[in-house]
């Protein structure tokens, strides 16, 4: 690597123990393992490149927008140039991490060194490192997580053979956070500073090699237990092992079809929505119409009425070729600008009337037929509903609506369409309407845009449909195609999105955390130098410590106790510290402040005049014998002051039947937000939610971020009416027009007898 001098190790000592492995019996098992990772990890590297490529590719062709284009076809070119010198680099440095660790030194962190910034690119880099020191902990994690019965054998038979009782899990070379690490030095030196970019990759480190860690741990712990390396360690090799791995990666693996039927809103199976409420059937809402006759609702096209029984009934195929010849031209000069439903209906049953039993100068000549007038009525009235679908946007709306009339066609040759959920037709209206949940209209009508896509298969049926009810499935086949595609670029995105915002969340709730210690150790009250450390790089140490290791951790604890010496001795309790503990304590405080700043490769010369400052400080807390001085006892009045109104000022949040909803929302739910009056509702779905700070996640219908807000907020918005839930959004479009057929009936029966239940 060009840089690698420039790359800081913080090395931990093994005891010295290293001629146990390297010289003693045990070099030609250690030689081995280290092989067989070498081996195993090679062709995994190759193939993590080829999937950031096809990534960042579909993320490029579908951005919204050409800078963000540009952003990601740039990363990926550089990362094509980038990756055979990626591959040789990273093998390298992981050879050298094994050599390292049997000779008794173990690399646990590595980070680029950043002494030459000043303060302004320090900043500027800062926030960049901690999210991507996030995700390389984050995901080393849960690699640590998914393989912990393997890792704890290796880790005990490594142990064994450096001559230890035990090893931590992030000095094992083969193990994932060593491995992450590695990976995150390799990546330093890919010429690219967006840091979504750089996410993208990791991402494709987690999937192509962490992922697949499993059968080359398994091979070592086999190999060592051959070799009377603690042989009495359970192996638990084939159904134990196997079925967790598979189980821990099922998501990863899924089938092209489960990705779809997750990832895609509405696309969830449509018998779910009838287990918990019971949808009547057509033939049966045909009942209740029938029960209705008198009130006008029946023979809703005014040609079969009892005025016109006397007439002949027009054969069946003659009601289809009349149908054909409207097929194509209805609603085909469409105005969508302030179009009127209703209106729009009450057209397409004048036409009917007069294409199909009325002669040129109106007078009736023919009548329905009972089945075929029953069909025409059941489908103008489930198109009614249909078309006022509240959850279907307004272009795609006027798609479908150009489906009634084939539709109409469908269910008349064949008598299933009205009884059978699983007919043809009936489900690739559902599927158009599902997948119509969520879109925003942006103005694209590229060919590969949702919209052009549907309007291929509506236009399809309308063109070719003429008996033959196979043509549904094969255009729902072929759109289903694209769904599949579509599905995994959102689930991709969604994915990003929310690895994006959990790790921001996580950095916030740390610094959070920080921030609370350090208020709670007083250190407003500190002199301004000692202030200063503990605010600036001290702070920074802390956020790093936490989101690696957790309060438990060892050196989170360490930095911790040191800013409680540092409030200690210089605080507003200064006056009772002994002056013999406080001189014997001045030289551990400034070393302990010395490896922090290393650690973190802090300016050296910021460090050296920092640490200088702070030791006249503490000359100066012993010559002033415990009086605080002036201007600090100011700081320590004022900062009581600003305390006090925090507390008077602070607001208990609103708790009502609103704000229990909003918390008790599942990942998955649909809104819709009108928070501008002037711009159209916003329709979008929750995909993450905080369970540290309540803050939750939306997408649009293309999977790209739509919102990010509080359960407090949300719930104001549904406290006002500015918010709501997306009713019945996954239930399929036939069967929330059929409840809403429900409810207008219901509302014209008359008698106890003939009410409906809802």
């Amino acid at each position: 690597m060009a840089n690698a001098d420039k790359i800081v190790y913080l090395e931990k000592s093994l005891g010295g123990l290293a001629p146990k492995a390297t010289m003693g019996k045990y070099s030609v098992q250690a030689d081995a393992c280290r092989t067989m990772m070498l081996q195993a990890i090679q062709p995994l590297v190759h193939n993590l490149f080829s999937q950031a490529d096809d990534d960042l590719y579909r993320l490029a062709e579908n951005s919204t927008s050409n800078a963000r284009q540009t952003l990601f076809f740039d990363a990926m070119r550089g990362l094509r140039l980038f990756q055979e010198k990626a591959e040789k680099s990273y093998l390298r440095l992981l050879e050298n991490t094994f050599t390292s660790f049997w000779a008794g030194r173990s690399s646990v962190s590595f980070y680029a060194d950043r002494s030459s910034m000043d303060d302004e690119e320090f900043s500027l880099v800062e926030k960049e490192e901690l999210e991507e020191e996030l995700a390389v902990t984050s995901m080393a994690s849960r690699a640590t997580a998914n393989y912990h019965r393997e890792l704890h054998a290796l880790n005990r038979r490594f142990a064994h053979m450096l001559g230890l009782e035990s090893i931590d899990g992030e000095e094992n070379p083969a193990g994932p956070t060593a491995l992450s690490q590695i990976f995150r030095v390799v990546l330093d030196e890919w010429d690219t500073e967006e840091v979504l970019a750089r996410l993208v990759v990791y991402k494709c480190f987690e999937k192509s090699v962490l992922s697949s860690l499993g059968d080359v741990y398994e091979a070592m712990n086999l190999y060592l237990a051959e070799k009377d390396v603690l042989p009495e360690l359970s192996q638990q090799r084939s159904r134990g092992w196997s079925r967790k791995r598979q189980s821990a990666h099922a998501p990863l693996g899924r089938s092209a079809d489960a990705a779809a039927s997750v990832a895609e809103p509405g696309a969830e199976d449509y018998s779910s929505g009838a287990e918990e409420e019971q949808v009547p059937t057509l033939q049966e809402i045909w009942q209740f119409v029938r029960q209705l006759a008198p009130q006008g609702v029946a023979g809703a096209t005014g040609a079969g009425t009892a005025d016109n029984l006397h007439l002949p009934v027009l054969p069946r195929n003659n009601v289809m070729d009349a149908l054909s010849n409207m097929q194509s031209a209805a609603l085909s000069d469409l105005d969508l600008e302030n179009v009127e439903w209703n209106a729009v209906q009450d057209r397409i049953r004048e036409q009917l009337s007069q294409t199909l039993c009325l002669d040129e100068e109106g007078n009736a000549t023919h009548r329905f037929g009972e089945q075929e007038q029953q069909t025409i009525d059941l489908i103008m009235m489930l198109f009614d509903q249909v078309l006022d679908d509240a959850n279907l946007p307004d272009a795609m709306r006027a798609l479908i609506a150009r489906l009634q009339i084939p539709l109409l066609k469908a269910a008349i040759a064949d008598a299933s369409f009205i009884d059978d959920k699983q007919h043809p037709a009936r489900r690739l209206l559902n599927d158009l309407a599902a997948a119509s949940v969520g879109w925003r209209d942006d103005g694209d009508r590229s060919e590969k845009s949702l919209y052009v896509q549907v309007k291929h298969a509506v236009d399809r049926i309308v063109h070719e449909y003429a008996q033959d009810i196979a043509l549904f499935d094969e255009v729902r086949e072929d759109f289903a195609i694209f769904m599949e595609k579509r599905a995994k670029l959102k689930k991709m995105l969604e994915d990003r999105l929310t690895q994006a915002v959990s790790g921001e969340e996580k950095l916030e709730v740390a610094q959070q955390r920080v921030e609370e210690v350090l208020h709670e150790l007083g250190v407003a009250y500190l002199p301004a130098t000692a202030r200063e450390i503990l605010e600036k790089p001290w702070k920074k140490l802390m956020t790093i410590l936490l989101l690696r290791e957790g309060e438990e951790g060892n050196n989170w604890q360490k930095a911790v106790n040191l800013a409680k010496l540092l409030t200690h001795y210089l605080g507003k309790d200064s006056g009772q510290v002994d002056r013999q503990k406080l001189l014997s304590s001045i030289p551990d405080i400034i070393s302990g402040l010395k490896k922090g700043f290393s650690y973190i490769s802090f300016d050296q010369k910021k460090s050296a005049s920092m640490l200088n400052k702070l030791q006249s400080c503490f000359i100066a807390a012993l010559k002033n014998g415990g009086v605080i001085p002036e201007e600090q006892q100011a700081a320590i009045d004022a900062q009581a002051e600003n305390d006090a109104k925090a507390a008077e000022q602070s607001e208990p949040e609103i708790e009502d039947n609103h704000s229990i909803v909003v918390r008790n929302m599942k990942e998955g739910s649909w809104i819709r937000m009108q928070l501008d009056a002037e711009e159209e509702p916003l329709v979008c779905k929750l995909v993450w939610r905080s369970k540290f700070t309540g803050t939750m996640v939306f997408v649009d219908g293309q999977g790209n971020k739509a919102g990010q807000m509080k359960e407090s907020e949300l719930a104001s918005y549904f406290r006002d009416g500015s918010a709501g839930f997306l009713e019945d959004a996954q239930a399929p479009l036939i069967d929330r027009a059929i409840k809403k057929m429900m409810k207008v009936l219901n509302a014209r029966i008359v008698g106890p007898k003939l009410q409906m239940a809802e």
